[in-house]
């Protein structure tokens, strides 16, 4: 599959993701729509965030859609897909919150979140996750600034299955602003998680330590495969290694889910 074949399957499957969390719109569910924030704590709430989710997502995807059949590189194309996709997380969750608040004393909303407003769920402590992310993040851009004068105009960003370059940025964008947009989606859904009411399946088993750790090991992986391209393009390491550190973000996120799934309650402290 070339890019332009990609970045088409990418737009088409988002439109899909919005016409469909438009369609299920006026009904709460556990396996289509906005189902974070307060959405799962009032009817309404979940009508009218999904309603926005889903035009949003359809408006945005069908602006990739154009973009990708005039020929845009693959790289901005992921750069502004990764944009949009955090806004509508970050609207999103403010519009659930607001709207839920709204609301609250209302009989549509009897379903409180399992906390008072600005209450950390007890017995997790967020700062030490996002600590650890920032620290990666400060370690990268260290290196970055370390080795700017070894780096070419156009670095090297996106790599074929064997590993072989194919795609090329000016070192400002390519090891820069891709790197810091990529952290922040992981970063962005931590900080957001600081508010119970973030939480819309709890009952699902999904407790807060294990969403902090799904989304440190998650920037873990993303480190580690900035880290390795950056290195490349400095000539300290082979093309190899963009496949070792594509394996090793694979067993990162996968690690990630597995804790997401088994941290129980008994393990929050």
């Amino acid at each position: 599959m070339n890019d332009r074949a990609l970045e088409v399957f990418i737009s088409l499957l988002l439109l899909g993701a919005g016409l469909v969390t438009l369609a299920f719109r006026n009904r709460r569910n556990r396996m289509i729509g906005f189902r974070v924030g307060y959405t799962w704590h009032s009817d309404r709430v979940w009508r009218k965030v999904n309603t926005f989710s889903g035009l949003y997502s359809i408006a945005y995807s069908l602006f990739l859609l154009i973009l990708a059949i005039y020929g845009i590189p693959l790289t901005p194309f992921i750069l502004t897909m990764l944009a949009f996709v955090l806004s509508e997380v970050v609207i999103g969750t403010w519009m659930a919150k607001r709207e839920y608040e709204l609301e609250e004393l209302s009989v549509e909303a009897p379903e409180k979140p399992p906390a008072t407003e600005g209450e950390a769920m007890k017995g997790t402590s967020m700062g030490p996750y996002l600590l650890v992310q920032l620290g990666l993040l400060g370690f990268y851009l260290i290196l970055v600034a370390l080795f700017w004068d070894k780096l070419p105009e156009r670095v090297a960003v996106h790599f074929s299955a064997s590993g072989r370059p194919n795609g090329y940025m000016d070192r400002f964008s390519g090891l820069i602003v891709f790197p810091v947009l990529g952290w922040l989606l992981p970063f962005s859904l931590t900080f957001l998680a600081r508010d119970p009411g973030f939480f819309a399946r709890m009952s699902a088993g999904v407790t807060q330590r294990g969403w902090f750790e799904l989304n440190v090991l998650t920037s873990c992986a993303l480190a580690l495969v900035f880290l390795t391209v950056l290195l490349y393009n400095v000539g300290a390491v082979s093309a190899n290694a963009i496949n070792y550190a594509t394996v090793g973000l694979l067993v990162l996120i996968g690690l990630g889910i597995y804790r997401l799934l088994r941290v129980g309650k008994d393990e929050r402290a």
